[in-house]
């Protein structure tokens, strides 16, 4: 895909490093890493973001009672706990002796272990590439760590991971609230405990 030269040749700089999971764009603007990569600067309407893959998901089903924003929202606050400030950035904790340690698998807002996030780019990828669309670039440490993604992608990568799983329901979300939870338990919990569903209404409902 062609890059814009500015972007290539001519980088501003500026004082001190951008956030993990951030750079600055030609004009010295932060953006997610990966956005200028894929597409003429200034020119995003051939790159796969959160606003255009919520529509794709959508777009088969007219009959919508529910954007799927509202089911990725409950799970996000299932996954991250309730009372998380800081969701994207949560890590699954564990104790031990009494001690709370960040020795689980579980990262970010949706509690994607390294093969869960795999999965998902790669879901994310075929749906752009489905539609000559450009799409997000994350590394291989940013998938066992999804911590370091911004939030935007985050979400993405739980919207594509969910919408081609073969054991979940698109339609059943976005026409069936009361659906939620089955489809949070068989589309992203994976577990065996089914009192697990009733965790999540209780959290969300």
């Amino acid at each position: 895909m062609k890059l814009n030269k500015r972007h290539k040749e001519s980088v501003r700089l500026l004082k001190g490093d951008p956030p993990k999971g951030w750079e600055f764009d030609s004009n010295g603007n932060l953006r997610p890493i990966g956005w200028t990569e894929f597409h003429e600067e200034g020119d995003d309407s051939n790159y796969l973001n959160l606003a255009r893959l919520d529509s794709i998901v959508q777009a088969p089903f007219q009959d919508m009672e529910v954007p799927f924003s509202a089911f990725r929202d409950k799970v996000r606050t299932v996954e991250a706990g309730p009372s998380s400030k800081s969701p994207y950035t949560q890590v699954q904790m564990v104790e031990v002796d009494g001690v709370m340690l960040p020795v689980g698998v579980g990262r970010g807002a949706y509690q994607f272990d390294y093969d869960t996030a795999k999965t998902a780019y790669n879901r994310l990828k075929q749906i752009a590439t489905d539609r000559g669309m450009d799409y997000p670039r994350i590394e291989e440490e940013e998938l066992k760590d999804v911590t370091s993604l911004s939030p935007e992608i985050q979400d993405m990568l739980f919207t594509a991971h969910f919408a081609k799983d073969p054991a979940t329901s698109v339609e059943s979300v976005l026409t069936d609230p009361d659906s939620h939870a089955d489809q949070w338990y068989v589309g992203h919990y994976k577990g065996k405990d089914e009192g697990r569903k009733e965790h999540f209404r209780s959290l969300t409902e």
